[in-house]
């Protein structure tokens, strides 16, 4: 087996050019940068007459459901059939993040990754990672230019979507002046803004509202202020009538907190397992704190998947974060690897974390 090699845009795009027939690999638990990435490379490469599919473990969010290809361009990975000349995978920060989908890979002959995630574990035959994009949407925009695609209001549509979301419609530290270049064409190729931001931030579900005012009832603040928490038990979700995809972003509102520096979020995916959603203001590496779980992520954005009760993911996590500050309230070294204590009732063996690669929740 050849080891993993790093590639630029040129060669991603002269792959893509001599592939007839693709897969595009979206991450479990879909957001607007892999699903609007994903959605408009499979736009442009069927323009270019290619066989071209998207493939994803879960459903695409009802958020994203008015981007054009969403139900369209997707196959349902159980029912891939055949071989394929290239798997590419956008946003994906290790193999693991597509789920169920992963044994597909083997009717791959060539695997692509594509990613912005600094944590990438260069999983793929070749790797075009670019550390500095603000979202993989950027990379696709230039992938899709150096294919000779010329954008359409879907592209540049799905495209759109990766910014914003991505960046947190354009808040974040991430965006650059060329993230702002690349939506001021993307709006010249006929994005309509409000329409998309509409779609997303402003189109709530009354279970997501019912959820949040729940989820708001939970919020705890630690580190003298600095870290603020806040819990989704499986319960919360049927009391509120909400759906799994309504937890997407509410860990922002912990961090929102004056005074806060870490937000969390810990939901109960079942009993016994605890995702983590961490965001960060800047002072505290969050995906520094996420990988020592097994995760990763942005330095501001990840996240992680832990073994345990909510009360004791929540007390794991908290204490590798608290470590991160010094008496004078700046961000330091993190300390030694935490350890868990004891659980009587935990069966001997039982893991501690999920697999590496998880990406920001």
């Amino acid at each position: 087996m050849n080891p993993p090699r790093r590639i630029g845009l040129k060669e991603a795009a002269a792959m893509l050019a001599e592939a007839g027939r693709v897969l595009l690999f979206l991450h479990i638990s879909p957001d607007g940068d892999t699903i609007g990435s994903s959605l408009a490379l499979c736009h442009a490469l069927r323009r270019l007459g290619k066989e071209a599919w998207c493939v994803g473990v879960d459903p695409v969010p009802r958020i994203f459901r008015f981007l054009p290809g969403w139900d369209s361009l997707f196959v349902p990975w159980a029912e891939v059939q055949g071989e394929w000349d290239l798997g590419v995978f956008l946003d994906c920060g290790d193999r693991h993040r597509v789920g169920a989908a992963e044994p597909l890979l083997e009717r791959c002959r060539v695997t692509l990754n594509i990613d912005h995630h600094a944590s990438n574990s260069l999983f793929g035959d070749y790797n075009w990672i670019d550390h500095q994009a603000a979202a993989v949407g950027e990379m696709t925009y230039r992938l899709i230019q150096a294919l000779g695609v010329r954008l359409d209001p879907g592209m540049a549509t799905c495209l759109y979507t990766s910014l914003v979301t991505d960046t947190g419609s354009f808040r974040y530290e991430s965006t650059t002046p060329e993230t702002h270049r690349i939506a001021a064409e993307l709006i010249a190729a006929g994005v309509r803004p409000y329409q998309v931001t509409e779609a997303i931030f402003e189109n709530e579900t009354l279970g997501r509202l019912r959820l949040l005012s729940l989820c708001l009832g939970t919020l705890r603040l630690h580190a003298g202020g600095r870290i603020a928490t806040m819990q989704v038990p499986l319960a919360m979700l049927a009391e509120a009538g909400a759906e799994p995809e309504d937890v997407d972003g509410l860990v922002n509102y912990a961090r929102s907190v004056q005074g806060v520096e870490v937000g969390m979020l810990f939901r109960e995916l079942e009993p016994g397992r605890v995702r983590v959603n961490l965001r960060s203001r800047g002072l505290v590496d969050v995906s520094e704190v996420a990988r020592r779980f097994g995760g990763g992520g942005h330095p501001r954005a990840a996240g992680c998947t832990l073994a345990g009760t909510l009360a004791e993911a929540e007390a794991a996590v908290v204490a590798a974060a608290a470590a991160c500050f010094a008496p004078d309230g700046v961000a330091g070294d993190p300390g030694p690897e935490p350890r868990e204590a004891a659980d009587p009732n935990r069966p001997a063996g039982a893991g501690d974390v999920e697999p590496a690669g998880e990406g920001a929740g």
